[in-house]
This record gives structure tokens, C-alpha cells and sequence, in this order.
């Protein structure tokens, strides 16, 4: 699944990318070199509603049927992926999918694990040729029945199959974050998705379009946040070096 993430590039550079304006001034926008989703941090998305306003919602979807916060925060860790094969089924994601709640998440490259001999290794992610990509996601906005200002905007990332590059990196569940084109952003975004579009969107990446290294175990698989440029430092590993042959 995808529970890590990065976005190290300027609010120019993403304001560009994604034709839209950021809501934030540039100076309080810092490069985000590794993000853990259990830590539900705000993340700039695109909207359907708003697809010229580049907006900051927390990662870890709350359903709007939510009814305390209690159960609210209960809910975050089990949302902060939505495959999808399931989101015209699940409670917690066929509401946004249904009402067009979809948004761009921007993306600079992402983290995932192998496991080789009962070990696991990190390796970062990214597209060859386009620095900033967007994932495939769905958004809600849960209003806290206690406090009608207490409104929460929130996201989820959604996975697909994983590509024969993933599959061997990520060879344990094999999945993948559904990555878009820009071609298919605009047709996620349209308020009339539809079942045939959705099934043409859903397929993934073409893997001769990503690139992976391994990096540094200071990135551990568990819920560090170590947020500095040095997490993204490629790192070989001997005992790797002849699977590392046949992934690239």
C-alpha cells in the first residue's frame, strides 16, 4: 500500500504542474521529503470543485457518517488507502466517489518495502521524465457533530494492482498507488465518471515509465518520520545486488 510519500518540489513548480493557484503563500510551503501518512499530515490536493485551487487536506479519510471524534480518529489509519476494485462497495469511499468528491494528490516519488530472505528493504519511487505526478484520490469533509466549526477535510490515496516493477519491489501485497497522466487527471476530475472510464483509469502504470533505487534503513518500516533530504539518497545493498540486477 502507499503510506509514505514525497513532494520536494517549489509552490511554483507545483502551481505549474498542476495549473492551479496554491491557497497558502509560497514562504509557508516547505519541500516535503518523506511524509508518514499515520502521522495524517496536511498535503496540498485538487478537487473536482475546485480544480484551479490547489487546497490542504489531512490524509486519512473520515466519512461524513462519522459521528464522534473518537471514532473519527478510530477511522484515519484504516483510510489512508482505498483500493480501487472496491470503492464503488466500501461505506468509507463510495459517498465521494459517487458525488465526485475526486482529487489530485501531487506527488515527487514515493516509498515502499521489499522483503528479501525475511529482511525488508526501502526503496524510493518515482516517474522518469515528470517530476510531479498526481495519484488517483477520494475526499470527504466530516463536520464534528459537537462543535459545527470543527470541519475536517480529508483524503485517501487509491491503489491499484501493482506493475510488474511494483510487484517485485512492493512482493508482499503488491499493489501500487494509482498514478495519473495528465491525460486522465482531467477525466478523474469530471463530475460524470464514467464505469467504463473508471475501469481505463484503474489499470497501472506503465512501469517503463517509473524508476526505483534502495535508500538508507534510517527510513524504517516503522513509524519514523525522518523529513530531510538525506532520506532520498540511493543505497546499495550487497546481499541485493543480483535481485537488484533483474529489477533494472
Amino acid at each position: 500500500m502507499c503510506f509514505r510519500n514525497s513532494l520536494t518540489a517549489t509552490v511554483a513548480e507545483i502551481e505549474q504542474r498542476l495549473e492551479a493557484e496554491m491557497e497558502v503563500d509560497a514562504a509557508d510551503f516547505q519541500p516535503v521529503y518523506h511524509a508518514n501518512g499515520f502521522d495524517y499530515p496536511k498535503w496540498p490536493v485538487v478537487t473536482a470543485q475546485a480544480p484551479r485551487r490547489i487546497q490542504f487536506f489531512n490524509w486519512g479519510l473520515v466519512p461524513h457518517w462519522v459521528k464522534t471524534v473518537a471514532e473519527a480518529e478510530e477511522m484515519r489509519p484504516l483510510t489512508l488507502n482505498a483500493k480501487v476494485e472496491t470503492l464503488t462497495q466500501k461505506p468509507s469511499f463510495k459517498y465521494a466517489l459517487q458525488n465526485a468528491q475526486r482529487c489530485l494528490i501531487p506527488s515527487t516519488g514515493f516509498f515502499e518495502w521489499q522483503t528479501v530472505n525475511k529482511q525488508k528493504y526501502p526503496y524510493y519511487i518515482k516517474l522518469r521524465t515528470q517530476p510531479i505526478f498526481a495519484m488517483a484520490g477520494v475526499w470527504e469533509s466530516w463536520v464534528n457533530p459537537a462543535h459545527a466549526d470543527d470541519v475536517w477535510n480529508t483524503f485517501s490515496i487509491i491503489t491499484t494492482e501493482a506493475n510488474p516493477l511494483m510487484a517485485k519491489i512492493h512482493n508482499t501485497k503488491q499493489r501500487m498507488p494509482l498514478i495519473l497522466l495528465p491525460g486522465t487527471e482531467t477525466i478523474w476530475l469530471q463530475n460524470n465518471l464514467s464505469t467504463a472510464a473508471l475501469k481505463e483509469i484503474a489499470k497501472p502504470l506503465d512501469d517503463s515509465l517509473m524508476e526505483a533505487f534502495t535508500i538508507s534503513r534510517r527510513l524504517s518500516n516503522q513509524r519514523s518520520n525522518p523529513n530531510v533530504p538525506e532520506v532520498l539518497l540511493p543505497m546499495a545493498y550487497p546481499e541485493l545486488s543480483q535481485q537488484q540486477l533483474s529489477l533494472f
